[in-house]
């Protein structure tokens, strides 16, 4: 049972890798065909709010239906309770999807009023599809969740990166014919594709109860649950399309630039955040399960350690060579020298959101865990109303590159917050250990920025890549033998988990 457990641990973590992998490959062909021009900042804007709700489907709705599920498979209803919340979602997505799309003209034409001409027909259109989709989002998204109950995690990334995949082939294939409506098309189509691989999976006859009249009580209780846990996890998103809302002043060009730049900064929280948040759930789990505060604190601590032993080198990494990863990662057909320099000044300003924000995953996996996500929500829901009034200022300050700069700080308060709120619930975890921890890790990452401050002209005759490499590896080792001669716990902690696997 147990190695069964771990082979479906693994086969998820490479799945979700290559689906964030493939994510970022998506956009590094949409910007080598479209570079950052309007037709890419028309389709980020376009996508903002139709994507508010698709986050909210595929998110939310695995994290609410999969317990769900699971209590009515224990009474040998578990295939009931699909069908009958397969059929609300269809109807609910359904009339998302078409007033979505009717509303779609005058929502482009209020939230972005310089947008012109073709621009303004893309974005429409762009809007349109994406509307369309969600109906079938849903759906996906609860099959998704019905394969997490059973264990088969990968099913449901490789759904997802089934979408991605479609979006890159229409992109690669049909700009040329099309333009900018290939991206949008490539998503629809990718649903389409998604919705139909699960379908044959089952077959016709199993993949519900067709004549199995919906129980509305039954779903009406399911989206009670779902709609708190939904809106928490699309905080994010809602954020960023108020960001975009406010880009949209300064033009089509802004929002590519902050969009390329969130994507590309975001990628250790995505990646360090499933791997921090594996090595910490068991833990809290069981704590939860016995009543064992102390050991749901250690567990915290542990989580909150590690996620800053690898966050902050990649934090450091990428502020001294921001540029030349850019470069590296989009820098290629209409993406130019003068996108480059541009993305890079925005990606600063979002660095200190990856941080935070990757800290939040942890403390955000205590309040569920606790079934406290009321209170994350509502911290979210003020992070939303400090967003609005910071994106106000700093972009009047610095101009779109405010915009940025606001994420960051509603960060660093949303996760304050949230850190201060968990400990008024269980107790103060032990921020003199954690404190100790966080010194150990930025005198490494600052003895590692120094040296490589200092002998990076050697490396600067090197191509790009290989600079990046080079540095990349000297930095990683000079971390690594500082984190061992400052004796660091987390690391430590590292290396007894893997030592107790091979064991295992």
């Amino acid at each position: 049972m147990m190695s069964k457990f771990k082979l479906a641990s693994i086969l998820f973590f490479i799945s979700t890798l290559f689906l964030k992998f493939s994510s970022m490959f998506r956009d590094i062909v949409i910007a080598h065909q479209f570079g950052a021009g309007d037709i890419v900042g028309a389709y980020n804007a376009a996508m903002t709010i139709p994507n508010t709700f698709i986050l909210f489907m595929l998110s939310g709705m695995k994290d609410a239906f999969v317990p769900s599920y699971l209590k009515y498979d224990k009474q040998n209803q578990g295939f009931s309770h699909l069908t009958n919340i397969v059929k609300g979602t269809f109807y609910i997505g359904l009339l998302i999807s078409l007033a979505g799309a009717a509303f779609s003209p005058l929502l482009i034409h209020l939230l972005f009023p310089t947008f012109r001409g073709d621009i303004e027909q893309l974005a429409i259109w762009t809007s349109i599809m994406y509307f369309f989709s969600i109906f079938l989002v849903g759906i996906n998204a609860v099959f998704e969740g019905y394969f997490d109950a059973k264990g088969k995690y990968s099913f449901s990334t490789f759904s997802q990166t089934v979408v991605v995949l479609s979006t890159i082939g229409s992109t690669l294939f049909l700009s040329k014919l099309i333009g900018g409506y290939s991206i949008a098309l490539g998503y629809l189509v990718g649903t389409f594709i998604s919705f139909l691989i699960k379908f044959f999976y089952f077959g016709p006859r199993k993949f519900i109860n067709w004549r199995q009249k919906m129980n509305i009580k039954e779903v009406n209780t399911f989206y009670l649950i779902f709609i708190p846990v939904g809106i928490t996890i699309m905080v994010g998103q809602i954020n960023l399309n108020i960001s975009n809302f406010y880009a949209g002043m300064f033009g089509a060009d802004a929002i590519s630039y902050l969009n390329y730049a969130f994507r590309l900064v975001s990628i250790p929280q995505a990646i360090f955040g499933v791997t921090v948040a594996t090595i910490i759930y068991p833990i809290i789990a069981t704590a939860r399960t016995n009543n064992d505060i102390e050991l749901f604190k250690t567990g915290m601590e542990k989580g909150l350690s590690i996620m800053f032993l690898f966050l902050a080198p990649t934090v450091s990494g990428m502020m001294l060579m921001m540029e030349e990863v850019i470069q590296i990662v989009y820098q290629r057909g209409a993406f130019d020298g003068a996108a480059t320099v541009a993305t890079s000044e925005v990606a600063y300003y979002y660095v200190g959101s990856v941080l935070f924000y990757s800290i939040q995953v942890i403390i955000a996996k205590g309040f569920y865990t606790l079934d406290k996500g009321n209170l994350i929500m509502r911290i979210g829901i003020l992070s939303i109303l400090l967003n609005i009034v910071f994106n106000f200022v700093f972009s009047s300050w610095i101009g779109y590159k405010g915009l940025a700069l606001s994420t960051s700080v509603v960060g660093f308060i949303y996760t304050f917050i949230a850190f201060f709120i968990l400990n008024k619930h269980i107790g103060w975890l032990s921020v003199r250990k954690i404190g100790k921890e966080y010194v150990k890790i930025i005198f490494s990452c600052i003895v590692m920025i120094v040296v490589l401050w200092i002998i990076k002209h050697l490396f600067e005759q090197f191509h790009v890549f290989l600079y990046v490499t080079t540095l990349t590896i000297i930095g990683a080792g000079i971390y690594f033998i500082m984190l061992w001669a400052l004796k660091t716990t987390s690391l430590y902690d590292i290396v007894a988990m893997r030592s107790s696997n091979k064991k295992q």
